[in-house]
């Protein structure tokens, strides 16, 4: 169950994977072999591969595997690098906490105006983006702590672009 935790977004990303290429299948078939194509498979394709994108960001932080360049702080001492890996988190917090928030009121703006094909509010495709900018919060706030756990012990601050250095 600890493991599921862990890895919660990549495990939900999977199994939008798995719906993804069951439409994208769906999609082929009744085009190219039934020659009479389903008409929502191309909007749903397109929405699970949005909510697959958002889940393997928030994947990416709690793995520490986003872009960064970690070069010149590694060759800081151990205090500089703590402070310099809190200081992008809390630039990285309050990003998500603007996301989070604008997010939000995107997707209640967009309750009233249903999907063309699909006829479900665009609500439930914003969604994904409040909901994922939290899970990014919490997945930045564990690693901030593991960052202060590593600066008491006196050890070098996990980088390989963790905590965005």
């Amino acid at each position: 169950m600890r493991s599921f935790v862990l890895k919660f977004e990549e495990n939900l990303a999977a199994c939008f994977m798995g719906a993804l290429l069951f439409v994208l299948f769906l999609q082929v078939f009744t085009r190219y072999v039934l020659n009479d194509p389903l008409s929502w498979t191309e909007e749903a394709a397109r929405y699970i591969y949005v909510y697959i994108v958002f889940l393997g960001a928030s994947a990416a932080i709690s793995d520490r595997t986003h872009v960064g360049i970690d070069y010149f702080a590694k060759a800081l001492p151990v205090r500089a690098q703590w402070a310099l890996s809190a200081g992008v988190n809390l630039l990285v917090l309050s990003a998500l906490a603007l996301l989070a928030y604008w997010g939000w009121r995107a997707a209640m703006r967009q309750w009233n105006m249903p999907m063309v094909v699909l006829d479900i509010p665009y609500t439930w495709v914003y969604l994904v983006v409040p909901v994922t900018a939290v899970l990014m919060s919490v997945r930045t706030i564990a690693l901030m702590g593991e960052d202060w756990r590593a600066m008491r012990a006196g050890t070098q601050v996990a980088t390989d672009a963790r905590g965005g250095l």
